[in-house]
């Protein structure tokens, strides 16, 4: 054959097939070449596989990345911006959420500087007893809305002298009290009124919680929530209803899990709850 330029040479007019050859000059390592032929295959090996959406390149919501264009992504996602909350929770993140339901206390939206309790009418009242001391009280409270508190209080109606007491919240195991959450300072009962533990906790809607205190005295009155003012939490005989359990523990040292509790019946020690 002729000599012939490369432009003279007649078309393939068809893609590089692996049994082509392809001339080529091999560097000798000394300044020279050596006319040499690889095939088609040879080319094509070192040559990025031919891109096809969804089977070796990624698509973004089935959406094919390849090509021109914009391509819209989900904006991040900020709870209470663009994703909603539940009772005021973020839904974002791992774990459980807990959806309220089935809430007996704080049956309206919580207005700060009120106050909430585990009663559950309206019902006046104005009783007080006496506790046993180093025996903690616990009943349940069970709220319908979320509660942000800024502080918990007991009433002494009737002093003793150096009588004091703690208020405690304990969460709920299938249906009994199990892990301290909140364990007030020691408050000095030696004088009548209100005693109050400043503190910032949420009660989430629709959980279960155990309130209660516990003293060093069985000689002092603290206000009390009749029975009648309750939930029951067990019924015996037909006649009897327990609104509470005890538990024996040194005062001041509440276990942080609260361990075997027993049934009581009778007042409730009235433990105030005001939202922040």
């Amino acid at each position: 054959m002729a000599n012939k330029k490369i432009s003279e040479l007649t078309a393939k007019g068809t893609a590089l097939a692996d049994t082509d050859l392809v001339e080529i000059s091999e560097s000798d390592g000394a300044g020279g070449y050596v006319t040499k032929s690889v095939t088609g295959a040879n080319v094509k090996s070192g040559l990025q596989a031919t891109l096809v959406s969804g089977t070796n390149i990624a698509t973004i919501n089935n959406a094919n990345i390849l090509n021109g264009g914009d391509l819209d992504v989900q904006a991040t996602l900020v709870s209470a911006t663009n994703i909603k909350t539940i009772n005021s929770n973020t839904i974002l993140g791992s774990g459980d959420l807990i959806v309220g339901g089935g809430g007996v206390h704080v049956l309206t939206k919580p207005v700060s500087g009120r106050t909430y309790s585990v009663r559950t009418d309206s019902s006046s009242s104005s009783a007080s007893s006496v506790s046993a001391a180093n025996t903690i009280y616990l009943s349940p409270f069970v709220p319908a809305n979320s509660l942000t508190i800024s502080n918990l209080q007991i009433n002494v109606a009737s002093l003793a002298a150096g009588a004091s007491a703690r208020i405690l919240v304990y969460s709920d195991l299938n249906g009994v009290p199990t892990t301290k959450l909140i364990e007030s300072t020691t408050l000095d009962c030696s004088t009548t009124g209100a005693k109050t533990y400043t503190t910032s906790y949420t009660f989430t809607a629709g959980t279960t919680y155990w309130l209660g205190v516990y003293t060093n005295n069985a000689s002092f009155f603290m206000s009390t929530i009749s029975s009648a003012n309750t939930i029951p939490i067990s019924t015996n005989a037909f006649s009897t209803a327990y609104t509470s359990v005890t538990a024996s523990a040194t005062f001041a040292a509440a276990p942080s899990t609260l361990g075997t509790a027993t049934l009581a019946t009778g007042a409730m020690y009235v433990i105030n709850l005001t939202a922040a």
